[in-house]
């Protein structure tokens, strides 16, 4: 048993060894092509050099034995001055709003508005725009708006009645130019992918005050211990939560049921999001990939989202 553990180890290894190849390879090529067109001063050739970096990191997290602890392989600064950055998250980092939508979950889509700037009148708005946004069109909401209030601003086809297909689509809702203002990432705290539950390792604090009813000390005490002794996330002395009982002392202490909090909570995501960025001279381009395992153990996988920017 142990002799055929040593020959998986062995074989996960060279393909592990075999993916740093790749990379190392992609990456010569690049610095051939952008070492020749820089000369000219070429942006298409900045871009396409940057691209293929971004693509190449993409291709090495996607590798099963790659994970986001492996900081020194995602993370490289080539010598010819570019540079790749990726990282690996887990989707549950995001609310899915299509999931808190059809809970009616105005709690939780209320403390997360609050954390970000919006009055109590304003998260309550946009909430109900929201909702009207997405529902069959049998009511409006008190202070929602449907397809009279969008023609009288200009704004047709509107709301779709129907699940968010993305997430830059809820920037057609009226109010949600008052979110950005106050805080212009709202887009990185949500997603239309996955089950909807919020990944404990990988929620940033504003979403995952929102999700448990935890005071903001308590939700930096988690962070810090995930966090490990360099204080730096990600990073190879991370701590995980392998169990949402890990967690008890805390949410006992929640504002919300600790039962319905724990039952949305999970310390592991289907769903992976990758975002691959790489600078060549003064461009940069990244790459966002949100992938799931297939239904046959994992074996393949199906992509969800690409992304370029």
């Amino acid at each position: 048993m142990s002799t055929a553990r040593n020959k998986r180890d062995a074989a996960a290894l060279l393909l592990v060894l075999w993916a740093i190849a790749v990379l190392s390879f992609a990456v010569l090529w690049v610095a051939d092509l952008v070492g020749i067109e820089l000369e000219s001063g070429s942006a298409d050739a900045k871009r396409l050099a940057a691209r293929q970096i971004a693509l190449s990191g993409v291709a090495l997290a996607m590798h099963p034995r790659v994970t986001r602890e492996d900081i020194a392989l995602l993370n490289q600064d080539l010598a010819d001055g570019s540079k790749l950055r990726v990282r690996i998250r887990g989707e549950g980092a995001r609310f899915n709003i299509n999931r808190l939508l059809a809970d009616q979950d105005r709690v939780t889509l209320k403390n997360l508005f609050l954390l970000w700037g919006l009055n109590n009148d304003e998260a309550d708005v946009l909430f109900d725009r929201l909702i009207d946004w997405v529902d069959d069109d049998a009511g409006r909401q008190l202070n929602g708006a449907e397809r009279a209030d969008y023609e009288a601003i200009g704004i047709v086809d509107a709301p779709a009645n129907r699940p968010f297909r993305s997430v830059d689509e809820m920037g057609r809702v009226m109010g949600m130019e008052v979110l950005a203002e106050r805080n212009p990432a709202w887009r990185d705290g949500f997603t239309v992918f996955g089950d909807g539950l919020i990944d404990v390792n990988e929620a940033e604090a504003d979403v995952l005050q929102a999700a448990t009813g935890l005071t903001p000390e308590m939700v930096q005490d988690i962070l810090r211990l995930r966090r490990g002794g360099d204080e730096i996330e990600p990073s190879e002395d991370d701590v995980r939560f392998e169990s949402i009982d890990q967690l008890g002392g805390w949410l006992q202490s929640s504002s919300l049921p600790p039962d319905r909090v724990a039952a949305r909570l999970t310390t592991e995501s289907t769903v992976k999001r990758i975002d691959s960025r790489a600078t060549v001279d003064d461009c940069e381009i990244r790459i966002s990939v949100v992938t799931a395992s297939g239904g046959d153990g994992g074996r393949s996988t199906d992509y969800l989202l690409w992304e370029e920017r």
